[in-house]
């Protein structure tokens, strides 16, 4: 069984080094497969000898010791110097059951569920049942392509439980945007642009350069129809602008009044049911945008009190980019290189080779970590934005034509491997500017003192 320590890291293979030496006559081998309920386990030797067919259980009390009972009686019945749990990564249930047989000194070895299915394609099994995937389970785990059992604790649980959510919340409000959007289109389509003729061609103006922004949420929200608008007229705008400390300018102040001048929206009695649903929408955007500040204050107390503050002294590197990248590597201890993390967010990019020819790279893997992989993605497309130092790595994909989404991928897996050596290193960003300061780099990032 030989070790690819430099692709697959020293997680994927800790089964060959735990086997190592052992007499395979006294190996035992128990396949876990996982449900929200109720889960099934068989007990098998390494040369695929049934023990104990395959039986149910329930993660509580009842069903575990059930679970344990049967291993160590198998275990006694051969005389079996070790056992070996392989458990598909079956959403987060799963978790409990390789906590538990963690801590009684089993050792556990997680499976991704994409090897279970490639591992019935070599099979050419097509059929589908529950003993059938446990014994594939367990060709998984004897393939030595599972990874060991240590699950994210600590903080980087936490912070992996909180970016996720916040994420969550990002997208739902996404949603939200587009709805509000959708519905004041039907009210007043001019607020979001106005097109006119310029030298025969059609440009499209907008009223606001962030339709996001205080000002035009404050409209919205309280003058959503053209005619009031045309009510307020430029002294009621400058007026509200300055009551509301709304910062809205004159040139804006000039669209807005031409793009209410111009509409033919319904008269504002006929929308009572859009101006309805604008309202609410509204109010679920509000509630969700305070609900992201909530998420991101809590995850800004908890990373500060870590060593992944190091990455906020890169420029361009938000909080919570930083917070995300951070836990969703893990434990640096699990990997040797850079690269290994790369592929783990599924950012590698695939190689094409046959013959004597150097073969071309291809398309990302993504196989992997998926929220790795957002994240990784993010920062590259920030760094190359707001980065100074690694400007000319920037610009010199771009002037080989690479594509725009595949340099920020590029940028993102730089990034990975400067986070690695920065954390294993425990140094800050090294940046040779008489501009750049660390500290401050890292002080303008924080809404929390660094002692909170």
């Amino acid at each position: 069984m030989r070790l690819f320590k430099s692709k697959q890291g020293l997680r994927r293979s800790q089964f060959a080094k735990e086997i190592r030496g052992a007499d395979l006559e006294k190996v035992l081998l128990v396949p876990i497969d996982v449900s929200k309920v109720l889960q099934k386990a068989m007990i098998i030797n390494y040369y695929g000898e049934v023990l104990e067919p395959s039986f149910s259980f329930m993660v509580n009390k009842t069903g575990m010791n059930l679970l344990i009972r049967n291993i160590e009686k198998a275990k006694d019945s051969c005389q079996a110097e070790r056992v070996f749990v392989g458990i598909e990564a079956t959403g987060h249930h799963y978790e409990d059951i390789v906590r538990i047989l963690t801590d009684k000194g089993y050792s556990v070895h997680i499976i991704n569920p994409a090897s279970t299915h490639e591992e019935r394609k070599q099979h050419l099994t097509y059929t589908k049942t529950d003993d059938i995937d446990l014994y594939l389970i367990a060709e998984v785990l004897i393939g030595n392509k599972a990874t060991n059992a240590k699950l994210a604790n600590g903080d980087y649980k936490r912070l992996q439980q909180l970016t996720r959510a916040r994420r969550s919340e990002i997208n739902k409000r996404s949603s939200i945007k587009q709805e509000i959007r959708t519905i004041h289109d039907q009210i007043w389509r001019e607020y979001q642009g106005f097109s006119q003729l310029e030298d025969g061609k059609v440009k499209t103006k907008h009223i606001f350069s962030d339709f996001w922004g205080k000002g035009s949420l404050y409209l919205l929200t309280h003058f959503p129809h053209a005619s009031q608008i045309l009510d307020l007229g430029e002294f009621g705008l400058r007026q509200l602008s300055k009551e509301h400390n709304l910062k809205i300018r004159k040139t804006t102040i000039e669209k807005i009044l031409f793009a209410a001048g111009e509409s033919v929206s319904k008269p504002i009695e006929d929308l009572s049911s859009e101006l309805f649903i604008l309202k609410q929408k509204l109010k679920d955007y509000e509630w969700l945008t305070r609900n992201i500040e909530a998420y991101e204050l809590e995850i800004e107390r908890i990373f500060i009190k870590t060593e992944g503050l190091l990455l906020l002294t890169v420029p361009g590197i938000g909080l919570v980019t930083a917070a995300e990248i951070y836990c969703e590597m893990g434990d640096l201890s699990h990997y040797t290189k850079a690269s290994q993390i790369i592929k783990k967010a599924g950012t590698n990019p695939t190689i094409k080779q046959s013959g004597q020819g150097d073969g071309f790279y291809g398309r990302i893997s993504k196989q992997g970590n998926a929220n790795l992989r957002r994240a990784v993605y993010n920062a590259g497309k920030s760094l190359c934005a707001h980065n100074t130092a690694l400007k000319p790595f920037y610009t010199r994909l771009k002037e080989k034509g690479k594509k725009t989404k595949k340099i920020y991928i590029a940028m993102g897996n730089k990034f990975i491997k400067i986070a690695f050596s920065m954390l294993k290193n425990h140094s800050p960003f090294q940046y040779e500017d008489q501009d750049y300061s660390y500290e401050k780099e890292v002080m303008k990032k924080l809404t929390l003192p660094l002692t909170a």
